[in-house]
């Protein structure tokens, strides 16, 4: 997956939210598109001044040349022509992040990533992320925390991340994506995690995944937690110092 740069006009509408976008065309015409997030990816469009610049997911299905690509956008958006595919300027184009990977996997199981409300589902997404690759992955591991931070804090966590090295300007660097749950209640439940495991991708990770969920199972307090529906849930993608 990719996303093209497109520009977010209008933003109406409470849960789920419409909003109209602008997507330039290499012809020098613009495609009005309109969507309803999470399908399109608002980020942080509510808060700001509009117009202002939105990123699209979308899949690159042809090149005219060094300048010119053929898109077809992703989760069904089209513009008020029924369109799907555009032509566009290559410099508007860019590949998904790791963090954008695992946001797009969570969203085909229909698990918005703010509003969790079924973990089994976050998890079968996770176990996806964590067997794709991407360019210059290193170091690369996972694992899955629980508990509380305190005794006096009123929520429980719990947390899938995976960790990882990339190249980057000066040399790699520790990055981090993580799905952080959190739960009211709960306050019996030991602070706990399975510790990274650097298995690699394939069907090695596939059964060190396997393991990790009939841990689960086999602890009652944990698996109850799983079970729950998070208040609050946040999906953050961090360089890791």
């Amino acid at each position: 997956m990719h996303y093209v740069t497109a520009t977010a006009i209008d933003v109406t509408g409470t849960w789920p939210v419409r909003v109209e976008v602008h997507l330039a065309e290499s012809d020098g015409t613009a495609a009005v598109i309109l969507g309803h997030a999470p399908l399109l990816d608002i980020g942080d469009v509510r808060g700001s001044r509009l117009p202002t610049p939105l990123d699209l997911r979308c899949d690159v299905v042809g090149r005219d040349d060094d300048h010119t690509v053929l898109i077809r956008l992703g989760h069904g958006a089209t513009d008020r022509r029924g369109r799907d595919t555009f032509r566009v300027a290559a410099e508007a184009v860019r590949p998904e992040t790791p963090g954008e990977i695992f946001e797009r996997l969570l969203l085909n199981y229909h698990v918005d990533p703010v509003t969790v409300t079924d973990v089994e589902s976050a998890w079968l997404a996770f176990t996806e992320f964590v067997q794709t690759g991407f360019d210059g992955l290193g170091d690369d591991g996972f694992r899955v925390q629980w508990g509380r931070y305190s005794w006096t804090d009123r929520t429980a966590m719990l947390c899938f991340t995976r960790q990882f090295t990339l190249p980057e300007p000066g040399g790699r660097v520790l990055r981090q994506v993580s799905l952080d749950m959190r739960f009211t209640g709960f306050h019996t439940l030991a602070t706990g995690d399975t510790g990274f495991d650097h298995t690699p991708p394939g069907p090695a990770r596939a059964a060190a995944l396997a393991t990790v969920r009939a841990t689960v199972t086999e602890h009652p307090h944990l698996y109850d937690l799983w079970r729950a529906v998070p208040r609050h849930a946040a999906l953050t993608s961090d360089r890791t110092d």
